[in-house]
């Protein structure tokens, strides 16, 4: 039984960005490059700056409907050229009932205003895991890696993901990050019978542990991440590994990285520090052309850049 989030309401925090959300100060550098599995990928160094302060506990966090992804104008994200089928495609995911019913975090933690408001508050934060984590996560994984596949056919978004479409980019990492998103946010720990993902966001003194959510999503551990060397850390690491056998998802390009900065911190051997063995994808996907583009980015990314 978890323990349930009144018991800890006072422990309540927030998440600030330069503007109302996460940010992420990116350093990027794309290389052309190969692995076994014969899957080009892209190599990226990103750093994160995040800010936890006390948050106010409010009704709402138990009245407010769930949020959802992709609540502000997904449409005037996507560039995309007239007669494209690429909007009508990602709607269709996004009002299928199976989409519906899977009730996916893992679309929802680049792409939601709603749910970064729900991390500021134990109760609120702790109802949308309550909600995720009750799908049948062998349906969804199915459902989600069928419409991964389907992203980048021809009649789809293979042109916007081809072009490097940022919004395309977070949708496909969505779904592909369904299954080993649900096991590591859906982690509840022995010792409080809280969720690892509730504790991470929620509390100011370990800060750094929400980094580690960001991993398939293509983004790198800061340098300074000083993570706790816990049960929660470890699990969810093991999930990562498990999940970086397919080469095709962005979590094979971000693990070992984080592996090693684990280690360094939390003793050798903490978790395993390198790729398992390659495993044929799930759901293929073509790399596009931009991956191979060798070029250093540098910028500040707030909430309003998923929007």
């Amino acid at each position: 039984m978890k323990r349930r989030a009144e018991d800890k309401e006072e422990e309540s925090t927030t998440i600030k960005s330069s503007q109302h959300s996460t940010a992420a100060t990116h350093t990027a550098t794309h290389t052309d490059s190969k692995d076994g599995s014969g899957v080009k990928a892209t190599a990226i160094v990103t750093t994160f700056t995040i800010s936890v302060s006390q948050a106010t506990t409010t009704a709402e966090a138990t009245t407010s409907p769930l949020p959802q992804a992709w609540d502000g104008n997904l449409h005037a994200s996507l560039e995309t050229e007239p007669g494209s089928n690429c909007p009508t495609f990602l709607d269709g995911v996004l009002k299928d009932p199976s989409y519906k019913a899977c009730y996916p975090l893992s679309m929802m933690l680049q792409t939601s205003q709603g749910f970064f408001n729900a991390q500021k508050n134990l109760l609120s934060i702790v109802r949308v895991l309550d909600a995720t984590c009750a799908a049948n996560v062998t349906y969804c994984s199915e459902f989600f890696n069928t419409a991964a596949t389907n992203l980048t056919a021809p009649q789809n978004c293979k042109a916007e993901w081809d072009d490097g479409n940022t919004a395309v980019k977070e949708f496909l990492f969505g779904m592909q990050a369904y299954q080993m998103m649900y096991q590591a946010t859906c982690l509840q720990d022995p010792k409080t019978d809280m969720y690892c993902f509730a504790s991470a966001v929620t509390n100011a003194t370990t800060a750094s542990n929400a980094y580690f959510y960001y991993l398939p999503y293509n983004l790198t551990l800061p340098g300074s991440t000083n993570p706790s060397c816990g049960w929660c850390t470890q699990e969810t690491m093991t999930i990562f590994h498990s999940a970086a056998a397919d080469r095709s998802k962005a979590i094979a390009r971000t693990y070992v990285a984080a592996a090693q900065q684990v280690n360094t911190i939390c003793g050798l051997d903490f978790v395993n520090g390198s790729l398992p063995k390659a495993e044929a994808s799930f759901s293929p996907v073509s790399m596009p052309s931009w991956t191979i583009l060798v070029f250093s980015l540098i910028g500040v990314l707030s909430f309003s850049n998923f929007l």
